[in-house]
Order: C-alpha cells, then sequence, then structure tokens
C-alpha cells in the first residue's frame, strides 16, 4: 500500500465520522422568565398595591392588566420580604425598601405583636388561624359588592379583608343586606310615587 492510499483512506474514514456524528444543537438562550416577573411590577406598583390593602376603597392599578394570579403572586413575595425586613432590620439598604417595610407592618405585622397576658395570646393566636380560614361563601353580599368596585382586583382586597376577621366580616356583609333591602325599600316606594303621579296627570281615571 503506498503513501497516498494510505493517507486517502484515512480521510475518507474522517469524512464518514463527521457525517455519521450527531449535530451539534445551538446553544440555548438563558431563562429570562423570573426576570420578567420581577420587572413586571415597578416599585411604585410594589407601594400602591400594599397602599391598596390599607385603603380597600382605591383601585391600585386603574390602567393596568395585571392579572390576579400575578398581583397574588407579588402579594405573597411582598410578604415573604416584609418578614425578612422584619427579621433583620439591617436587610433594609434603600429607601424603598424602607417604604415596604413601613407600609406592610401595618398590614401583616399586627399578627405578630406580642401580648403580656394569656387572654391577649389567644385573641391573637384565635385571629391568626382566623385569617387562614376565612370562607369567603359565608358573605356572599360583600363579595358582590367587592367585585362590582375592584373587578380584576377581587384577590388584592381579599388579602386585606383576611386581616379584619371573620366577626368584622360578618358584620360588613349584614350592612350591605339592609343597605340592599333599603335600596329596594326607595325603588318600590319611588314606583309607587310614579304611579300616583301618573294618576293624578291623567286626571284620576
Amino acid at each position: 500500500m503506498t503513501p497516498s492510499t494510505s493517507k486517502t483512506k484515512r480521510k475518507s474514514s474522517t469524512a464518514v465520522k463527521h457525517r455519521n456524528s450527531p449535530k451539534s444543537l445551538p446553544p440555548q438562550p438563558p431563562s429570562f422568565t423570573s426576570q420578567k416577573s420581577n420587572r413586571l411590577f415597578t416599585q411604585e406598583d410594589e407601594i400602591n398595591l400594599l397602599k391598596s390593602l390599607l385603603n380597600p376603597t382605591t383601585n391600585p392599578f386603574p390602567n393596568s392588566h395585571f392579572s390576579e394570579a400575578q398581583i397574588t403572586d407579588k402579594l405573597r413575595r411582598l410578604k415573604q420580604k416584609y418578614h425578612k425586613l422584619a427579621k433583620t432590620k439591617s436587610s433594609i439598604k434603600t429607601p424603598h425598601d424602607r417604604k415596604i417595610y413601613e407600609i406592610a407592618r401595618q398590614i401583616w405585622g399586627k399578627k405578630i405583636l406580642s401580648s403580656s397576658t394569656p387572654m391577649g395570646d389567644d385573641r391573637k393566636r384565635k385571629g391568626s388561624e382566623g385569617d387562614e380560614s376565612i370562607n369567603w361563601s359565608d358573605f356572599p353580599v360583600l363579595m358582590k359588592h367587592v367585585s362590582r368596585a375592584f373587578p380584576g382586583n377581587v384577590e388584592v382586597y381579599k388579602e386585606g379583608l383576611k386581616g379584619l376577621g371573620a366577626d368584622i366580616l360578618k358584620g360588613l356583609n349584614e350592612k350591605w343586606m339592609m343597605l340592599e333591602m333599603e335600596e329596594a325599600e326607595i325603588i318600590a316606594r319611588r314606583a309607587q310615587l310614579c304611579y300616583h303621579q301618573m294618576k293624578l296627570n291623567c286626571g284620576g281615571f
């Protein structure tokens, strides 16, 4: 076998191996899902969201398209951040961190307030348990009006209402029921007045 023949066979073998080897996959782009989620809410959005829990009569995102799932997830993250800041004050490094801590303390801080009396401890424990076991179907009238007033942001206000406890929610539900009854009575009286006016206008028949 001549040297040229041997060299030709080696080149042919190398070409076959190259053709049979699996194609290298293109590098996968890095995932930016979590980063995009973090950038979804601005710092102003976070503050407005927390403030809305203190004042449920305002809509924190009147011109936004946040879904309830996104808002719920953001509330969960803000609650976790608050507990971290409350546990380690040195974690408060920016003015924004300070704002979150001060506002969130008014929302979630009351659940960890200490009491010097056993009775206070019992009330605190019962209130905390109640926050976790709110059955919203027990307050249908209240929730109907919340849904009408704040469409698309119901979960935000549920989170704020939880801190009130079942007894206060029951009272609010009853007040809404009484108001609806009063409104129905006014509508009935208006209809009677319109009918009476029509009779007078037509000569009393």
